[in-house]
């Protein structure tokens, strides 16, 4: 719906063009409103109503101004393109070519939608089990430098000892190896307690389930588990894996989990969406290769007056143009087609 108000005053050269006034003064005013449905066959229904308001100096007028109420009903029904329940549903009302809109590709949209969520979500899962091992890992690494470092130090006080009672074995060369083994280890001690900022174990990082790194210290590992299970990352508190690793020997049914694979793994349940969503695109496509042809129907009743509703009585049959609506006097209709034939439909085979 829209209102539009014009204002027109004009000299005219063509007294017949301005209805035998040489100077037309006019005000127009024009109110549509329109109701469209669309529906899955492709046939458009419109309900129309129409307000016009004319006064003009025409010495012609049987008034000085005048209102006309259109009430119309329209149906056109495609024949060949845009006809038909499958093709509505693929591109929809408003959809065009190479553009669908339809339901039927919303709703593999949606399920495109869905499969990337599920893999997210599974690669979610995948990165805290890995961060959570990358951890323990970190744990058992610390601790396997730290009996190192303890058992350098021993040998370091040893020697020392020998050193001050100046037995054999405490000569200067083996307690400046042994300090410098000690140190060495104490080093790798605090890298492996701190560690590094590195990529850690995570999904298709070498390998799609994630290649194991074990490359971080526990304190960045700890950091990466609280982030991605959503702890605060500093609360006072170190987080430590408390469930051991299975030593038992593992044996996977191959055959089953292939099978399990090809009907549930994400990817190929995404990618077969994403293949029958071409295929439809490509079967509705092949329907903009037919010209467009339309049947169309129209009824209209007319009213005129010269007031809008509520008339004056002055004994005229047109005291205003709703009532004169309602008599039913003035009734048209329109039947015929509408044929669209695009040369060489490059625009469709470019589809």
């Amino acid at each position: 719906s829209n209102v539009l108000v014009e204002k027109n005053d004009r000299a005219l050269n063509n007294q017949i063009t301005g209805v035998f006034a040489q100077e037309l003064q006019q005000d127009l005013a024009v109110i549509p409103f329109q109701i469209e449905k669309v529906a899955a066959t492709g046939s458009r229904f419109y309900l129309r109503n129409r307000i016009d308001y004319d006064a003009n100096n025409s010495p012609l007028n049987l008034y000085p101004h005048a209102w006309n109420w259109i009430f119309e009903t329209e149906v056109r029904q495609p024949l060949l393109q845009g006809a038909g329940v499958e093709f509505n549903r693929i591109y929809g009302p408003r959809g065009e070519l190479g553009v669908p809109r339809g339901v039927m590709i919303a709703r593999l949209n949606s399920e495109i939608g869905l499969a990337d969520f599920e893999i997210a979500l599974r690669d979610y899962v995948s990165n805290v089990e890995n961060a959570y091992w990358e951890l323990y890992f970190a744990y058992r690494d610390l601790d396997a430098k730290l009996t190192a470092r303890n058992a350098s130090l021993e040998i370091w006080q040893d020697i020392r000892n020998w050193q001050e009672a100046k037995r054999s074995g405490g000569e200067a060369e083996n307690e400046a190896r042994a300090r410098e083994q000690y140190y060495r280890f104490q080093a790798e001690v605090q890298n492996s307690l701190t560690g590094r900022l590195m990529e850690p174990t995570r999904t298709n990082n070498g390998s799609t389930g994630g290649t194991f790194r074990g490359v971080t210290g526990v304190h960045v590992a700890e950091r990466n588990l609280r982030m991605l299970i959503g702890v605060p990352l500093a609360d006072g508190r170190l987080i430590r894996p408390i469930e051991e690793p299975s030593t038992a020997e593992v044996l996977f049914q191959w055959g089953e989990i292939t099978t399990e694979a090809l009907v549930r793994r994400g990817e190929l349940e995404r990618q077969r969406r994403m293949v029958k969503r071409r295929e439809l695109e490509l079967a509705a496509s092949k329907n903009f290769l037919q010209p467009r042809l339309d049947v169309i129907s129209r009824y209209r009743w007319r009213g005129f007056g010269e007031d809008l509703m509520g008339g004056s009585d002055n004994g005229t049959a047109y005291e205003d143009a709703l009532s004169n609506l309602f008599t039913g006097d003035f009734q048209e209709w329109a039947l015929g087609m509408e044929l669209t034939f695009p040369n060489g439909f490059r625009q469709a085979h470019a589809g």
